[in-house]
């Protein structure tokens, strides 16, 4: 990994994002065949998880691809995400799942959790930080979150309908845009793994219902779209800020 993260950081990229997805299907299989494995994609994400800590601690990149508290300044920046974070909690609105239990309740917390981080640390750190380094920050912040959105199209393999897919990738793209440049503007990912789990948790425990995801993922995108372009114009503002000072 070592040559790959200083020679090639795309390919570094792309293949824990690879064990990320190998490691996701495999769970689900093997709790598709065993019942008493439900909590198999959470564990392997879990170990994964632990991994990927322990391989940030060892070579000391934790800071680098953005494990670290916001840059000193930029904390009022992140307050622009508070659309985001209400985003997490508009799916609520659907209801809970009157099927949840306790024990499912903490495995959906512990999978969202390691969700969050990986795919945080994959798409806003590694691959983020990969194109950067060839590129410019734009082209860094719109590819890793075009990449981040039409990576869900793996979702097709785990029963998801073409068009709920295709809606779905939309959706991630416009968030994963944004985080992007919440990443570029704060210079940390932890904001963005924190919302992350709870959007994902939020899609967990709530019932599903096509009319009601419709309406939901259309008010998502209300409030994205335009979002996206006050993050751009945000960011065009504080580098020309930083180009004057």
């Amino acid at each position: 990994m070592k040559y790959l993260r200083e020679n090639k950081p795309i390919w570094h990229a792309l293949v824990w994002v690879a064990i990320y997805v190998v490691l996701v299907n495999v769970g689900d299989f093997v709790a598709s065949q065993l019942p008493v494995a439900v909590w198999a994609t959470c564990f392997l994400l879990g170990c994964l998880s632990i991994t990927l800590i322990i391989y940030l601690k060892q070579t000391n990149q934790a800071e680098f691809y953005g494990v670290k508290r916001p840059q000193a300044g930029t904390l009022p920046l992140a307050l622009y995400l508070v659309p985001l974070f209400a985003i997490a909690f508009l799916q609520y609105a659907k209801g809970l799942d009157s099927k949840l239990d306790t024990s499912i309740i903490v495995i959906d917390f512990l999978l969202v959790t390691c969700v969050g981080f990986i795919e945080e640390l994959l798409f806003r750190g590694f691959l983020f930080k990969a194109i950067l380094k060839k590129g410019n920050l734009n082209k860094a912040i719109f590819i890793s979150g075009i990449t981040f959105g039409i990576g869900h199209i793996v979702n097709l393999a785990r029963g998801y309908s073409f068009s709920d897919q295709l809606i779905q990738i939309v959706v991630a793209i416009a968030i994963g845009i944004v985080l992007a440049y919440c990443v570029a503007l704060t210079g940390s990912i932890i904001m963005g793994v924190v919302f992350h789990a709870l959007f994902n948790l939020s899609g967990t425990l709530t019932n599903h219902e096509t009319v009601l995801d419709t309406y939901i993922v259309f008010a998502m995108l209300v409030v994205l779209i335009p979002y996206v372009l006050f993050m751009r114009n945000r960011l065009a503002r504080v580098q020309a800020q930083v180009a004057t000072a």
